[in-house]
């Protein structure tokens, strides 16, 4: 299993947001985490992440325990609303290509090789033409895109994105399905957060919806019977 979840626990507070969840991914998996805002979506990739503990149960991430380092360099992550404000003049391909550097020794980096990746990964969110354009110049849609783009550069066995059609145009959304399904048919598992799985429809194996602290498995038309998509 990449992710295992079991009895996990946690509350901000006196306000409990995930009472006793179990969650298994495989390998290979594409699974979208639905439910309603403030369920704990981006909660429970915090957990998987290490960024936040449970108050009680179990976690294991790729065998390993989320508060291990190199655990987490094996996690290709995009938090949701991530707005740079700094002036500082780093392009979007720098910024790409950083996602790389946990996973490659400098002594053993291959220039030519990151820049096709890198070029690859912005391709598959519409922004390879804007490769050497300055992050903090650009949209907050565009730093998002970027910041999906440095998730997915190092190719790593898990991915957790939080809404990362967020800034999407509708007619590259299509684009992105194809790519996170290919990455999950090459080994990956794909678990994103999204308020529509209907972006993710033709792709996906499961949606997963955390309801009352919990998570269950519904079908397509389950989800649409019980939540309305704006």
């Amino acid at each position: 299993m990449s992710v295992e979840l079991s009895g996990v626990r946690f509350s901000y507070g006196a306000s409990p947001v995930l009472d006793g969840a179990d969650l298994s991914l495989s390998t290979g998996e594409f699974v979208v985490l639905a439910g309603h805002n403030g369920s704990g979506k981006s909660t429970l990739l915090k957990l998987c992440l290490g960024l936040l503990r449970p108050d009680a149960g179990s976690i294991r991430v790729l065998g390993g325990s989320p508060d291990d380092a190199s655990v987490r360099r094996r996690i290709g992550y995009a938090p949701q609303g991530l707005r740079v404000v700094t002036s500082i003049p780093i392009s979007v391909g720098e910024v790409v290509t950083a996602g790389l550097t946990p996973t490659t020794p400098t002594i053993r980096r291959d220039r030519a090789g990151e820049r096709e990746r890198t070029r690859s990964a912005l391709a598959a969110v519409g922004m390879e033409d804007l490769v050497r354009e300055c992050l903090f110049e650009l949209s907050g849609g565009q730093q998002q895109r970027t910041i999906l783009a440095r998730a997915l550069v190092a190719d790593p066995p898990l991915l957790l994105l939080d809404e990362p059609t967020t800034g999407i145009d509708q007619q590259l959304r299509p684009r992105l399905a194809q790519e996170l399904r290919a990455r999950a048919d090459a080994g990956a598992t794909v678990l994103a957060v999204s308020h529509d799985p209907d972006d993710f429809h033709a792709v996906l194996d499961r949606i997963l919806v955390i309801s009352e602290g919990r998570l269950r498995e519904m079908t397509h038309d389950q989800f649409h019977a019980h939540f309305e998509v704006p």
